[in-house]
């Protein structure tokens, strides 16, 4: 009897049930006016006009064919549904506030402008981000490698602690840091958290009322509650660690114990990010600060958080940057493919996830096709089923040209990273699928020409080695593979 109360009390499987209610009250009105004929036609004429709309907009074929088909196959309740599901349902006031915000942060950063004539350094600098060259850079290659660094570094705060991430969990990964806040805070330290709260639904709802009595800030994104178009997107899915402008992480690790291997639900759970020491932090300092500011609707000083601190260290050139589902521009995606297509000799990528659009597809199998060594690591055990269908569903034409698929023999792939030849890589929180490419609020550091790229490439190959090379001779049974086809359609909504 108390595993299904306490089933029902937790905060994510309440609103999630909430929501089915609230789906199935909305489908039952719609049959039921449907019942009158003028309604019935109005319904139908309005997903007609719908698909209309959604044939002329200049989006993602795939993402318009996910809502296309539905409509057509169910023109009575499919119109009325897009209306109230869209991903794209962020108030116009957010909006022009987020881009404002966005005009603030760029000239913030624009002070410390450098020069790098480099195809995505240029792609990335027409979006306001810039490129910094005395940072020191170090690959990290395992959650229990960050947990260690960061706990020694927070330690080592003066000024002012930033956290931001998609999922905090009870567990002994978030009892180790917080203690540490906790110390700083306790010193004078400024401490302030923001987290996703729907990837963090096991915190209790009065996280942020406990926290300040230890004098730690913390702050909620997009607060999960019943909303009359039922949609809850748009995830904080950035995983940035600031410390006083001097020290920063970008990271696929969440806070949990599964992070760390200390519970393993997947087998082997594998992470990477990566170190920043230097002025390239600056980036992510007022990355999260543009969170806040969104989040609040306070102005912060962000001069206040920039200590100028110099260092002399030349390790080549440091890129952090954000995307969001705001600006209309995918610009994770495009710093993917303008990669893909610069590479000339190898392509080494490690993602959770492979649901990529015909675009993304037709430039890995691009390049390919014209001998650069593309290879890819997927996990072996998946922690979303339905989600890993779709995932293998792409795999049969990527192995068919070439391209080499590893699965993550120990567990559980987590890190998202992809290398290019030996001068360039990208490393952060964005997934190859539709969500972190086009829902999301991601951030990524893209590297050009640093040590760290080498001790990726080192890393990559381990993992080449603990990996099974997945047959592209081996035959696949055929109504697995018509299910996964299926599910394909629905892959923007996954």
């Amino acid at each position: 009897m108390k595993r299904p109360f306490k089933f029902i009390l937790n905060r994510l499987n309440l609103i999630l049930l909430l929501l089915l209610i609230q789906l199935i009250i909305f489908v039952m009105m719609i049959y039921y006016l449907s019942s009158f004929w003028q309604w019935q036609g109005f319904f139908i004429l309005m997903s007609m006009f719908i698909v209309v709309f959604l044939i002329s907009k200049e989006d993602n074929p795939t993402y318009k064919l996910s809502w296309i088909i539905p409509i057509m196959l169910f023109p009575v309740v499919g119109g009325v549904f897009y209306l109230f599901y869209k991903y794209r349902n962020i108030k116009k006031k957010d909006v022009i506030r987020f881009r404002e915000i966005e005009r603030t942060r760029q000239y913030y950063l624009k002070d410390h402008q450098e020069q790098l004539h480099e195809r995505v350094a240029l792609y990335l600098k027409k979006h306001g981000w810039t490129s910094f060259h005395q940072t020191k850079t170090d690959y990290i290659d395992s959650g229990q490698q960050m947990l260690a660094r960061l706990l020694y570094d927070i330690k080592q705060a003066k000024h002012f602690i930033f956290l931001e991430f998609f999922i905090i969990k009870p567990s002994s990964m978030w009892d180790d840091i917080l203690s540490a806040l906790k110390a700083k805070a306790a010193e004078g330290v400024e401490v302030s958290i923001i987290y996703d709260d729907f990837g963090s639904t096991q915190l209790s709802y009065h996280t942020p009322r406990t926290l300040i009595k230890d004098g730690i800030h913390a702050y909620k994104f997009n607060p999960l509650k019943i909303r009359i178009n039922f949609a809850n997107n748009f995830r904080d899915h950035r995983k940035i660690v600031v410390i006083d402008n001097n020290i920063g992480y970008a990271t696929g690790n969440n806070i949990g114990d599964e992070y760390i291997n200390l519970t393993q639900p997947y087998g082997h759970w594998l992470d990477t990010g990566i170190r920043l020491e230097g002025d390239a932090v600056w980036s992510l300092t007022v990355s999260f600060l543009d969170t806040l500011t969104f989040i609040t609707g306070q102005d912060f000083d962000y001069k206040t958080y920039d200590f100028g601190i110099n260092h002399k260290a030349h390790d080549g050139h440091v890129m952090p940057f954000t995307d969001n589902p705001i600006n209309d521009e995918e610009i994770t995606k495009n710093v993917y493919m303008s990669l893909i297509y610069s590479a000339k000799t190898s392509i080494k990528i490690t993602t959770p996830y492979l649901i990529i659009d015909p675009e993304f597809k037709h430039a890995l199998k691009t390049a390919a096709k014209s001998g650069v060594d593309v290879s890819i690591i997927i996990p072996a055990i998946p922690d979303k089923k339905l989600v890993y269908m779709v995932t293998k569903s792409h795999l049969p034409t990527l192995l068919c040209d070439g391209i080499k698929i590893y699965t993550y023999t120990p567990g559980f792939m987590h890190a998202k990273m992809m290398i290019i030849d030996d001068d360039k890589a990208i490393i952060g929180t964005a997934n190859l699928d539709y969500r972190s490419l086009y829902l999301h609020f991601e951030n990524s550091v893209y590297l050009y020409k640093t040590k760290s790229i080498q001790a990726m490439r080192d890393h990559f190959g381990l993992l080449e080695e603990s990996s099974q090379l997945i047959d592209k001779d081996a035959k696949s049974n055929v109504i697995v593979g018509a299910f996964q086809s299926l599910l394909r359609l629905f892959a923007t909504m996954m």
